[in-house]
C-alpha cells in the first residue's frame, strides 16, 4: 500500500511539474474568439441665444447624457510567435453629434432635450505583436483598421502547453492610465 501510495504521489508530483513550465509567446498559439466591454457615459447638448421682450440676448442650453457599455467581439489568432491578426465588430458606441441633432431648440422652455444616438455595428481588422513574459503576464499592442491603436495587458490563464484563456485590460494613458476596457479571450 505504501509503494502504490509512493508511485501515486510521484505521478502527480511530476504531472503537476510538467504544467508548471514557463509561460512565453509560444504559451499563446491559435484563434481565441474575444469579447470586450466598456462602460461610457455620453454627454450632448446645444447651446443657442434668444431674446427677451427687451431684445436682450440669453443663452439656453437643451441636451443629455447617457450611460451605455460599448463592446466588441471576434477572432483573434496568436501565431505562437509574438503576432496576432483578428476581425471584430463593435456595437454600442455613442454618437455624441448625432445625438445633439436630436435636440430641437425653443425659447421660453419650447426645446427638448433630444436623445443618445449610437453608431450601426461596426466590423474592421487588426494586426498586432504581443509578449508573454514566463509569470503569464503580458502586453498586446494592436493596430485597428482605420488607423487606431490599442495597448491592453495581458494575464493567461490555463495548464495546458497552449494556454486556453486570456483576461485582457486596455488602459486608457491618456486619462491618468484608468482603465478603458475588460475582457477575455478563450481558444477556439
Amino acid at each position: 500500500m505504501t509503494k502504490t501510495l509512493l508511485a501515486i504521489c510521484t505521478l502527480l508530483a511530476l504531472a503537476s511539474a510538467s504544467f508548471a513550465t514557463p509561460m512565453s509567446n509560444a504559451s499563446l498559439k491559435g484563434p481565441y474568439s474575444f469579447q470586450l466591454a466598456s462602460p461610457h457615459q455620453g454627454y450632448w447638448n446645444v447651446n443657442f441665444i434668444c431674446y427677451d421682450n427687451s431684445n436682450n440676448p440669453y443663452n439656453v442650453n437643451f441636451g443629455g447624457n447617457s450611460v451605455s457599455t460599448d463592446s466588441a467581439v471576434g477572432v483573434i489568432t496568436f501565431d505562437g510567435k509574438g503576432h496576432a491578426t483578428g476581425t471584430f465588430t463593435e456595437y454600442g458606441k455613442f454618437d455624441q453629434a448625432a445625438s445633439a441633432a436630436t435636440v430641437v431648440t425653443g425659447c421660453n422652455g419650447a426645446g427638448s432635450s433630444g436623445h443618445a444616438v449610437y453608431d450601426a455595428p461596426f466590423t474592421g481588422t487588426f494586426t498586432g505583436t504581443y509578449s508573454v513574459q514566463a509569470n503569464g503576464t503580458g502586453a498586446l499592442t494592436i493596430a485597428i483598421s482605420g488607423g487606431d491603436t490599442s495597448g491592453m495587458i495581458l494575464q493567461i490563464g490555463g495548464t495546458a502547453a497552449i494556454r486556453t484563456t486570456v483576461f485582457m485590460t486596455g488602459i486608457d494613458s491618456s486619462t491618468s492610465n484608468k482603465v478603458d476596457v475588460t475582457g477575455m479571450a478563450v481558444l477556439q
